[in-house]
């Protein structure tokens, strides 16, 4: 059995990703964690390889949230590109707040016992 990598817990959100690096490429924010996130963009032609500047759309706020991460890893889907990143530098406030979201989005979907 393969063990699990990740230390930190994975919460769903959906957030917009609206630029990497200098690139308007669109993309959707699908997990988050403390330490990085899944995304899946618009594009199979992500050249870039480690360090990246991500623009995300900070939920239930009309502002935008610059951070820096370095791409773990990318799978190609049609059209599109899953990738993982792990966070070198991200605003404490804005990842505390998309923290809350996505606790408070798995609190409403998760089963309950």
């Amino acid at each position: 059995m393969e063990s699990e990598r990740r230390q930190m817990r994975r919460f769903p959100v959906n957030l917009t990703i609206h630029k990497i690096n200098d690139s308007l490429l669109r993309g959707e924010v699908k997990d988050f964690s403390r330490q990085g996130m899944r995304a899946i963009i618009n594009t199979l032609k992500l050249d870039e390889a480690g360090d990246i500047q991500v623009d995300i759309l900070r939920p239930d706020y009309n502002s935008h949230i610059l951070a820096d991460a370095i791409i773990m890893w990318k799978k190609p889907l049609t059209e599109k590109m899953e990738i993982g990143l792990k966070f070198k530098n991200f605003p404490p406030q804005a990842k505390a707040d998309i923290l809350e979201y996505g606790y408070q989005k798995w609190l409403r979907t998760s089963t309950r016992f």
